[in-house]
């Protein structure tokens, strides 16, 4: 009896498919690297979500420890003037003077308070404007004159300056003094000037609105 035939593929001539076989170690290496990655996935996926924050003040304190409260800055000291050293400031700054004879004083000049006039349609060429000195004695008596203030404009132009009441004024012993000034300005930058014994202690600048 003949041996049987051996069987034979199905495919014929040179397009035979190959039969080589992707090596195994490659395809665990894959596998390996897939459930690596599914695994990761599936961490991200099941981890805890994250916990509310608190809603009120008193929960945030709670949370994160007492906060402290910042100090406010400290104001800017009052600059010092004497004579022979004199000031220049904005209107409204208080200057911190020294005279001969132990007199120590805070002063300030405030304003100008403007009158405008109410019967126009169109700003006035001048207008009329007092301007206010306050002073407060530390040490000794400072005497506040009418005729040791002087103004000019932008222009350098004399603005002559009346008292609005008493011509001076003394503060001593805590009691203030004040002292008002009146005059004629123009639109623009001004000044008021003040000087002791003729020496110029403080300059203010100021601007006047006319409309």
């Amino acid at each position: 009896m003949s041996p049987s035939p051996r069987a034979r593929s199905c495919w014929a001539g040179p397009n035979r498919p190959s039969t080589t076989r992707r090596p195994l170690p490659a395809a665990l290496a894959g596998l390996g690297l897939l459930a690596a990655v599914t695994t990761a996935l599936a961490g991200c996926t099941n981890a805890p979500a994250a916990a509310p924050g608190p809603t009120d003040a008193a929960g945030v304190v709670q949370q994160l420890g007492q906060v402290p409260i910042p100090t406010a800055p400290a104001a800017a000291p009052t600059p010092t003037a004497s004579p022979g050293h004199p000031q220049l400031l904005a209107i409204g700054a208080p200057v911190r003077v020294t005279l001969p004879g132990g007199v120590s004083a805070v002063v300030t000049a405030l304003g100008p308070d403007v009158v405008l006039p109410s019967n126009t349609t169109t700003p006035p060429q001048t207008v009329t404007g007092t301007i206010t000195i306050t002073a407060t004695s530390a040490t000794g008596a400072l005497a506040l004159h009418a005729a040791d203030f002087s103004s000019r404009d932008e222009t350098g132009q004399a603005v002559p300056l009346a008292a609005s009441g008493p011509a001076s004024a003394t503060a001593s012993g805590g009691q203030p003094a004040t002292l008002k000034l009146t005059g004629t300005f123009r639109a623009g930058a001004a000044q008021v000037t003040w000087r002791t014994a003729g020496t110029v202690v403080a300059i203010w600048d100021f601007n006047i609105e006319t409309d």
